[in-house]
């Protein structure tokens, strides 16, 4: 049995010398999602910090489970701190150079250990920081939201432009999961839609190693696809907010991001899908509008995109994965999740030229959008034509 058929707390015990020729490490000593996560995190954060703990959250996560992370922690730890991301102009927090350098700023210098209690920006951000300084962290999860958790990166906005920092995968994962199944229904909708577009990133891969030689791993490949399956299984109970449907979404938003972490990459885990979204993001944050939750413009980016393969698929050079679209559609639809950049509120002209330029938002990864940008511009402006008109007539 490889290690892609283990359990996820199984997962996490060992290294895995792999016949792709890596070692995979997931890097990580505990996941708990249960009634008593909280509880758990904190018994395993006084186990592991050795001084003073620094708790990051914002001024919502702080509302719902940070006070409770820091009581518990000063029970035990009178040299806990706590520091709050404000919002600016009443805005969400969004995770670039200002929010890193103000964070930094406010903390005093002695710091032994973070603590993020959120879920995207707060973690990306406590990522970010306690990397560079060279302290372990644990999150402490409060919205089954994004694949970001387990990541050994950081995404954040430098100048402007989405990118992928240096950061650390955080040592433990825990949450509780009254908190989760209760957090706002297009926080569980964008999990829901971050990790399904993982068929994708693996359709993505294999097409870039059918065509370049790309290195890729079955094993890692096969997380990051049960991860998706995992997901796929609770739609229709997702609505209900059933806790064993948050469970599971929550277990493969974890999933995915270990299998990424493992392959010290986020390839697995991401591609064209991801592109637009990513260029959606960037001509949002230009005109100063707030932009919709990423995994809800990924689960939408993700019917685009398979919308772009049936056009294509039978002009490329090799032979791709099959994903029916229409399939992918009534998952989403099944779980609540939206289906069409129009109506997420994509305006026209943005979404006309991510089919354009999306693929200048990584230099790295091979998609489908790459290769059309780069042997049939032609082919790749008709697209563009076709799926605005598609959405938007």
């Amino acid at each position: 049995m490889g290690f892609k058929d283990l359990e996820i707390k199984k997962l996490i015990k060992n290294t895995y010398p792999c016949e792709c020729g890596l070692v995979h490490n997931p890097g990580m000593e505990r996941i708990e999602i249960s009634e008593k996560g909280i509880e758990e995190g904190v018994n395993f954060i006084l186990t592991k910090a050795k001084g003073c703990i620094m708790v990051i959250s914002d001024e919502i996560t702080y509302k719902i489970a940070g006070t409770m992370v820091i009581d518990k922690l000063k029970e035990k730890n009178q040299d806990t701190l706590s520091y709050i991301i404000p919002l600016k102009n009443n805005v969400a927090v969004v995770p670039n150079e200002s929010t890193i350098g103000e964070t930094l700023i406010r903390m005093p210098q002695g710091i032994d250990f973070f603590v993020a209690v959120g879920s995207g920006v707060v973690n990306d951000v406590t990522r970010n920081i306690s990397y560079h300084l060279g302290k372990k962290y644990v999150v402490i999860g409060t919205a089954p939201s994004m694949d970001g958790y387990a990541s050994s990166t950081s995404a954040l906005i430098i100048n402007n432009l989405k990118e992928s920092c240096p950061g650390q995968v955080p040592i433990g994962i825990f949450a509780d999961i009254d908190i989760l199944k209760n957090a706002p229904y297009t926080m569980l909708t964008a999990g829901f839609g971050d990790v399904l577009s993982k068929y994708n990133a693996v359709r993505e891969w294999r097409f870039g190693r059918d065509l370049n030689n790309e290195h890729y791993c079955e094993e890692i490949a096969g997380l990051i696809w049960k991860a998706a399956d995992k997901c796929s299984d609770s739609a229709a109970l997702l609505k209900q907010r059933d806790k064993k449907a948050v469970e599971n979404i929550m277990e493969a938003l974890i999933l995915s991001g270990i299998a990424m972490g493992m392959y010290t990459n986020t390839r697995p885990g991401s591609g064209a899908e991801h592109h637009l979204v990513h260029y959606w993001d960037v001509e949002y944050i230009k005109r100063g509008w707030e932009h919709p939750l990423h995994g809800n413009s990924v689960g939408v980016a993700l019917c685009v995109i398979c919308r772009l393969y049936d056009i294509v698929k039978d002009k490329l050079p090799v032979k791709v994965m099959d994903i029916e679209t229409e399939e992918i559609e009534g998952i989403l639809k099944n779980a609540g999740c939206e289906t069409d950049p129009k109506a997420l509120g994509i305006p026209e002209d943005i979404f006309r030229d991510s089919i354009m330029y999306g693929h200048i938002m990584s230099t790295t990864k091979y998609t489908v959008l790459t290769h059309l940008n780069k042997y049939d511009k032609k082919l790749l402006e008709k697209c563009s034509e076709i799926l605005t008109k598609h959405y938007y007539s």
